[in-house]
């Protein structure tokens, strides 16, 4: 094991990762990374498949460091023309060699990385293995999908399932953000003797606003937020504006902002004119980030989310360090963090019981110590904590190794 005083050097290979076309995807994985590299040298590589561009090259390489981080986005194209298997299998080789060229590209002169750290399975496990089977690079494994889950089903097919096995298996450590997620994986075999959760890290713009201090007077209005993706099947938006037109129907001391953007917005903002919804009561804002995002939401009184499904929202660690309590369906892992003393759960689907929630809130029935909140969730996810917890797995890891040897 390395001495204090030399950093571990870790490559992440991540398929989930913001990029030109898409600044949302994998944000977590970026703040994962952006902990790490507190303490480690760290380096990124990712690569995106692109369809129907024709003015981009066979293979693009992006190159930036930022936040520490050294990070390579390569893209590239994806065949123009869909011939059963052999386009697959021509974009699959590209994601392989794209991945080889960006790990070429980040790494430094001389380097040797102490560990590989994988989000999201399978292929880039597959690439991991190979470079612990080739070069003795030890990985781990960290996994965000929801594929796993009962409720999605999505998790098929022979060769991917004992593919996946064999890359579980071979990993130092596997980490997950939810017990959910852990289990979910466990029934379907993916067995490994350590599996560690470790939460989603929350920017530090989140840590630099202060939530609105709770009125004291029962007069005035109630702010809400949504934020989410926009798509309905995962979030089921539509459910949320029909609670929201049927609170508008008895009163209007309250607000909804809904921030995000996806392929269900145009839908969403059809649906909320279709339900005649006031305009004094519901707005999108569209998609909000950073600063701007971490002050919109420290302006209100409590985060909702309606889903069908999830794991594990960064948007209610964000919440909870701004100070905010958050309304919930009791799905994937959220029932690990949100409690009667941070929040509300209610089944999904069950609009009836969350309009019912949030007239008691409007009533004042019940409330939140916010500072509390805030105070338990700051030490839990900051970048400097989620950074220490990942040192301590990529050390456990370079130390399982060498007791290997």
């Amino acid at each position: 094991m390395k001495a204090s005083a030399q950093p571990l050097h870790v490559l992440n290979l991540v398929r989930w990762y913001p990029n030109r076309y898409d600044p949302m995807p994998g944000l977590f994985v970026q703040r994962h990374a952006e902990a790490a590299a507190r303490y480690a040298k760290v380096a990124l590589v990712y690569a995106h498949g692109v369809k129907d561009r024709n003015h981009i090259p066979l293979y693009e390489v992006d190159y930036e460091t930022k936040a520490d981080v050294r990070t390579v986005s390569v893209y590239y194209r994806l065949p123009r023309r869909h011939i059963p298997l052999i386009s697959s299998a021509i974009g699959l080789w590209r994601f392989f060699r794209a991945n080889r060229k960006g790990i070429r590209k980040v790494k430094l002169p001389h380097e040797k990385f102490d560990v590989i750290h994988v989000h999201v399975l399978t292929r880039l496990g597959f690439l991991a293995l190979f470079y612990k089977w080739a070069h003795g690079t030890p990985y781990i494994i960290t996994e965000h999908w929801t594929r796993y889950l009962n409720s999605r089903k999505e998790f098929k097919g022979f060769f991917r399932k004992q593919l996946t096995r064999l890359v579980v298996r071979h990993a130092a450590i596997v980490t997950t953000v939810s017990e959910d997620l852990k289990r979910a994986m466990k029934s379907h075999k993916l067995l490994h003797p350590d599996y560690r959760v470790i939460h989603n890290v929350v920017d530090r713009v989140f840590f630099e606003v202060v939530a609105k201090k709770p009125s004291k007077q029962k007069v005035g209005r109630k702010e809400f937020v949504h934020v989410s993706c926009f798509t309905d099947v995962h979030k089921n938006i539509s459910g949320l504006l029909r609670v929201i037109k049927k609170l508008s129907e008895n009163r209007d001391d309250f607000h909804f902002m809904l921030v995000g953007e996806g392929e269900d917005l145009e839908k969403m903002k059809a649906y909320a004119d279709k339900l005649d919804i006031p305009r004094k009561v519901l707005v999108f804002t569209g998609l909000l980030e950073g600063k701007t995002l971490a002050e919109t939401m420290a302006k209100t009184d409590a985060l909702v989310i309606f889903s069908n499904y999830e794991n594990m929202p960064v948007v209610i660690n964000e919440s909870f360090v701004i100070g905010i309590p958050v309304f919930s369906t009791n799905v994937g892992g959220i029932a690990e963090l949100v409690n009667n003393t941070n929040g509300r759960l209610v089944s999904k689907g069950d609009e009836k019981t969350l309009l019912q929630l949030i007239e008691d809130f409007l009533n004042d029935k019940f409330g939140f110590r916010k500072e509390q909140i805030q105070k338990q969730a700051r030490q839990q996810f900051s970048p400097e904590a989620i950074g220490k917890t990942l040192i301590g797995i990529y050390e456990d890891t370079v130390k399982k190794t060498s007791h290997e040897l």
